[in-house]
């Protein structure tokens, strides 16, 4: 038992908010079924909309899939006015307008679409994953305006930084090769050193083709069924498997 000037042992201590590491933990909470952790009333809140979000846009493209395209849209600013109040990194706002761009484009509502593309970059972009999605969307949207060319220039923009996301690579080094034909070009020769990036982060030999056209096909094509090197051998360490 503690005399009354004694200080608190590290039992006595709150414990801290699993999500946030500041505040105390009061509320149990557990993300798909997986075990429960305990975490602040401001994050519960937080993480219950994440959640949420997830299954408003899972539910916004069925109704796509079924041409409901008004009550999609409808699904995602209910959520948008529901959640603003709670989204200071605009994580969610981001999410709901990635839907909304795919939304219109699939409405064939393009000049929408593209404008759905602006507001979403205007919110920026946290992530490389998220600067590749937006290109390839606002390509998508473009090319269905008849614009190929500014469609392969957003393209190149998501591609054109260091921080390129190069999980499931494909589909932008398809776009690239696909774009640059239809303008009846070459894909650029300052990409080469893109597919040396992507061969490196693989672990896979350069394809031995005689243009980088075919050189990215083949890449696309190879890595689809692949995690990048540094990822393969963390899962085998977290597997308990031996590495090379």
């Amino acid at each position: 038992m503690h005399e009354p000037n004694d200080e608190p042992s590290a039992g006595d201590e709150p414990e801290l908010c699993w999500s946030c590491r500041e505040n105390e933990a009061t509320d149990p909470f557990a993300y798909r079924g997986g075990p429960i952790t305990l975490v602040c009333a401001r994050c519960l809140e937080w993480l219950r909309l994440r959640d949420e979000l997830e299954q408003v846009c899972s539910r916004s493209l069925e109704l796509t899939e079924l041409g409901r395209f008004d009550e999609a849209l409808a699904c995602l600013d209910a959520f948008s006015k529901k959640s603003d109040h709670c989204d200071p990194s605009r994580e969610f706002a981001r999410g709901c307008a990635r839907y909304r761009a795919m939304i219109l484009c699939d409405a064939g509502r393009y000049a929408e679409a593209e404008q759905a593309c602006e507001a979403w970059a205007q919110l920026g972009f946290r992530s490389a994953w998220e600067r590749r999605e937006h290109g390839l969307e606002k390509a998508r949207v473009l090319v269905a305006l008849g614009r190929p060319r500014e469609a392969l220039a957003a393209i190149e923009e998501a591609l054109g930084h260091r921080d390129t996301y190069l999980l499931d690579i494909g589909e932008p080094l398809v776009a690239l090769v696909e774009l640059s034909g239809e303008l009846g070009q070459p894909v650029d020769p300052k990409w080469r050193g893109l597919a040396a990036a992507v061969s490196e982060a693989y672990g896979i030999e350069m394809p031995a083709h005689d243009s980088l056209e075919k050189i990215m096909l083949a890449l696309a094509e190879t890595t689809k069924q692949l995690l990048p090197k540094r990822a393969r051998d963390a899962y085998h360490v977290g597997a308990g498997e031996d590495t090379p």
